[in-house]
């Protein structure tokens, strides 16, 4: 069972209830690492009049979102003459993902020029190459969370005596009752830009899917 919850693809968020077991959710959560995702890998810092250091300067560009398709190693370029704040979008060509994502500011005469060399990477190298965030959680109501409790392995339970000494209404004290057979989940995918925040769910299944089939020819 899945059922779409919330998704604004403008914020680039999407939440969906489902009543996979908590096993399932955490492999796929850990397979986001493993999608291959364009970030800028080696920078050449031509001039540098900024404030910053060579590699604070590479380290915030590094961690710019691109854009990730079939391409698998491309080039920027950045050029830029103060006063202004340089953001991701003046590399060229655009990296498409973020364009105002502020890098560092110059002043009057001050000069930028870097050659920025992209290619694709996994997370589990680097986090510059995580496509966004995945988590998830039991779909309890949030206004009765303080009278259930969850174990480390998802088991839901509560205290008889305490919620019903809390002064509860009948229907906070049935819902509560609920949750000990409440099996959904509430899953939620965050996207940083590089891939479409649907698309995150879908690759980390499909990586999760082809791990498993190299296990099972492993074991054979």
């Amino acid at each position: 069972m899945l059922k779409i919850k919330n998704y604004d693809k403008e914020k680039k968020i999407i939440s969906f209830i489902t009543d996979m077991n908590i096993s399932l959710a955490n492999a796929i959560r850990r397979s986001v690492l493993e999608i291959p995702v364009m970030a800028i890998d080696e920078v050449e810092i031509i001039k540098n009049d900024s404030a910053l250091y060579d590699e604070i300067l590479a380290h915030r560009i590094g961690l710019i979102p691109i854009k990730t398709n079939s391409v698998k190693e491309t080039k920027f370029k950045l050029i830029e003459t103060g006063p202004k704040m340089i953001v991701s979008g003046d590399f060229k060509p655009n990296t498409e993902a973020e364009e105002k994502l502020p890098i560092v500011l110059i002043e009057k005469e001050q000069e930028i020029e870097v050659i920025g060399n992209a290619k694709l990477g996994k997370g589990i190298e680097h986090a510059k190459y995580s496509p966004g965030l995945i988590y998830y959680k039991h779909n309890i109501d949030n206004k009765i969370l303080d009278y259930v409790h969850i174990n480390e392995n998802g088991e839901i339970s509560y205290d008889d005596e305490e919620i019903n000494n809390k002064g509860l209404s009948e229907d906070q004290i049935k819902r509560i009752k609920l949750t000990r057979n409440n099996e959904e989940l509430e899953f939620n995918v965050e996207s940083w830009g590089q891939i479409e925040v649907k698309e995150i769910f879908l690759k980390a299944v499909e990586v999760l899917n082809d791990n498993l089939k190299e296990l099972e020819k492993g074991i054979r």
